[in-house]
Order: structure tokens, then sequence, then C-alpha cells
């Protein structure tokens, strides 16, 4: 999976990750008064450029994405280890570049409905059970 220019990695203070695959799609997302309140630790594109978020409007206005002209590529690398090792557990971890295609294809897999998952399950049981 290619990934679009505008492909954003933001961090939230749990060390959790967002992906988003462009700024439109993040700043939609994201709401001012987390960004007012400090939620989000650092931004990034998948390249280790720096971006900031900022809510000019205050908590109830909008979310403003932009790029610094910074690159920290070890600043990224760390803190992408750092989820994988907190929130990924028991898989390797990835560079950031594979995060990013990794957390984009999860997130746009389509959901199951918790009646087609106990189908399954009850399936699987009397399956064994033959």
């Amino acid at each position: 999976m290619d990934l679009l220019p505008d492909t954003v990695l933001i961090f939230e203070r749990d060390e959790d990750l967002l992906v988003f695959e462009s700024y439109i799609h993040a700043t939609n997302w994201i709401e001012a008064i987390d960004v007012d309140e400090g939620e989000y630790t650092a931004a990034y594109s998948p390249g280790g450029g720096v971006l900031t978020l900022t809510a000019p409007e205050g908590p109830e206005g909008s979310v403003v994405l932009s790029r610094t002209g910074s690159v920290d590529m070890g600043d990224l690398e760390r803190r992408v280890a750092i989820y994988w090792h907190r929130h990924q557990t028991g898989q390797p971890p990835r560079d950031p570049l594979q995060t990013a295609r990794f957390l984009i294809g999860r997130d746009n897999q389509p959901r199951r409905g918790w009646l087609s998952r106990v189908t399954d399950l009850l399936r699987r049981d009397r399956a064994g059970d033959e």
C-alpha cells in the first residue's frame, strides 16, 4: 500500500499512535479541546517531517496542522518503537512507514458485528465437537 504524501502520524500522551491518510482526515477527527489540553505530544510525516497541531480559535474552534520545515527521524523512530512495545505487545516492531501502512490497513478493515463473531465462535465450537 502506498501512502499519500500528506499521511500524518500523531502521538498521544499515553504514547498511543494515530495515523491519518491526510491532513484533512487528521484535522477533521482531532478535537481542538484535546489539542488545547496537550493530549497530543508530537506529529510527524512518515519521513520524519515535524508537524505542529494548533487550535488557534481555542478549544471550541478548528484544528490546524502545519509543517515546521524541521526533520527529526530519530525522535519519530524512538516514538514508533515505544508504541510497538506498549501497544502491540508480541508483534515485531516496524519502522515508521511500515507502522503507518499497518495502522491505516487495520483501520480500513470492515468491522464485523458482535453477532458475526459469536456465530463464528459457535460454528468453531460445534465443528470441534464432531
